[in-house]
């Protein structure tokens, strides 16, 4: 029913006639600028609350060859990692924007309250790890994050960047996904893969290693040799090893036996171990780097922390940094 010059119009046929004439009216007058993200071009329009940023596919790829390698030069999905990931992670969706903020003077005043200053102007961390840590994209696994988090933000390890950043103004992560160390037969041939990283200069190194290990024979030799090798190239670092998530016999009090002897700070996690809160339900949404839910259904990433486990993980890892009390 529609009021018209104070009449109530109750044909039927002239109640289609004054829609259609008013969606006419409508999409007439709408601003012809935006563009939906499924009709790109060689740009997208982004409609924010209450202003407009030009989408820039070609610029995206070129600035981020990270995102390339992972997801490929189609605009949709790099406009959707944009929307999801690239705007909280700082990245720029064009060159414009990305000038402006280079052009931005940073007064050099004392830094932002709670955070510290460092010597190199930032706090850097070298992840080492298996599934649990980071995952590559596959089948069924929708981002390179650590597994059964529901995003990227939501693992142990994006959970101790978060945490650090509130002590520290910049903090970097580099992440070596071995789990070929794991299941090697000749572990020490395996420590070459760090090299590239261990050329850096860390503050932090995190070793996640072991659940994927089924004969422990020299299990324990051989997790000693790769905190000496970590330690050898990061003598300045501080070391942590989380323990196992997953339970065999003798692996876990090897590793802790390892970090006590070296010096490092060790995260027990037989608390969360197998306890049903701190694991994925089948059907669990997982929010991938491509923008869309998937849905868990492998039983294999079932066995990994869910967001609640990889949280107890980050904390536990930063009470030993005494970022938490």
């Amino acid at each position: 029913m529609i009021l018209f010059n104070n009449m109530t119009i109750r044909t039927k046929n002239k109640v289609l006639t004054y829609s259609v004439l008013a969606l006419l009216l409508i999409l007439f007058i709408m601003p012809v600028c935006t563009v939906k993200a499924d009709e790109l071009g060689r740009t997208t329009q982004e409609t924010a609350t209450n202003e407009e940023v030009l989408f820039d596919a070609a610029f995206y790829a070129t600035q981020y060859p990270d995102v390339v390698a992972v997801l490929g030069k189609d605009e949709q999905t790099l406009y959707q990692h944009y929307i999801n990931y690239g705007k909280t992670e700082g990245r720029f969706p064009n060159a414009e924007e990305a000038a402006k903020a280079a052009a931005v003077t940073v007064p050099s005043t004392a830094p932002v309250v709670g955070t510290e200053p460092l010597a190199d102007g930032s706090y850097d961390i070298l992840a080492i790890g298996n599934s649990i840590t980071v995952h590559p994209m596959c089948s069924y696994w929708w981002g390179p994050w650590g597994m059964a988090a529901s995003s990227i933000d939501k693992d142990y390890i994006h959970r101790v960047q978060a945490g650090l950043m509130q002590k520290y103004d910049v903090v970097n992560l580099d992440i070596v996904p071995v789990q070929s160390w794991e299941t090697s037969t000749a572990r020490s041939k395996q420590l070459k893969k760090f090299d590239e990283k261990l050329a850096n200069t860390y503050d932090l190194v995190i070793i996640q290693l072991g659940e994927n290990v089924s004969d422990t024979s020299t299990f324990k030799k051989d997790f000693n040799r790769l905190v000496d090798y970590v330690k050898a190239a990061q003598p300045d670092a501080k070391i942590v090893v989380i323990g196992d998530f997953w339970y065999r016999s003798g692996r876990d009090s090897a590793k802790k036996d390892v970090a006590a002897k070296q010096g490092c700070e060790y995260v027990d996690l037989s608390e969360i171990r197998g306890v049903k809160k701190y694991l994925p339900e089948k059907g669990t949404k997982i929010l991938g780097y491509d923008g869309k839910y998937h849905t868990i259904t492998k039983a294999s990433v079932l066995k990994h922390p869910n967001d609640l486990g990889m949280e107890y993980i980050a904390n536990k890892i930063l009470e030993k940094l005494q970022i938490l009390n």
